[in-house]
């Protein structure tokens, strides 16, 4: 009898100790999740900081709206097709997405030339600023553009 005792005495410690690291194990991972969390967040805070878009002029020739903007933040804009732009005319909103063409077809804005565009190609660099054309069908009264970070100018 002095053995069942001592066997369920050691199964009782044993089951402790492996619940124990487990919880353990659970507490540790779930604090490595938040602290990438809280890392990422502050990542896109910083960038967004960072970035700012100055307009220098805007045209209209009929059927395509010409904006140039200044790049005078210090973060670089890689990934023109998550950048929007928006135009506002007769009483509602207009979005136009990035398209890889020039000129632009339907509703989608393009690329015109992004000058000097020395340090890195086919990159909107700090410094540099970008000239697009944006396709529409009623001269717009306003317009803004929103970056891929969430940073709008108008």
């Amino acid at each position: 009898m002095a053995a069942a005792t001592l066997v369920a005495t050691a199964f009782g410690i044993i089951i402790i100790i492996v619940t124990a690291y487990v919880l353990a194990g659970g507490t540790l991972l779930t604090s490595e999740v938040v602290i990438n969390a809280q890392k990422d967040m502050t990542d896109l805070q910083v960038k967004m900081l960072g970035t700012s878009m100055k307009v220098l002029s805007n045209t209209t020739d009929g059927s395509f709206f010409y904006i140039q903007i200044l790049n005078d933040g210090r973060e670089p804009i890689r990934d023109f097709e998550h950048v929007d732009v928006f135009l506002f005319s007769s009483g509602s909103w207009s979005r136009f997405s990035y398209q890889n063409t020039t000129p632009p077809i339907g509703s989608h804005w393009a690329k015109v030339s992004i000058s000097p565009d020395v340090v890195y190609p086919n990159q909107w660099d700090p410094g540099e600023s970008l000239n697009m054309s944006v396709s529409y069908s009623a001269t717009p009264d306003y317009f803004k553009i929103l970056t891929a970070n969430g940073v709008p100018n108008s």
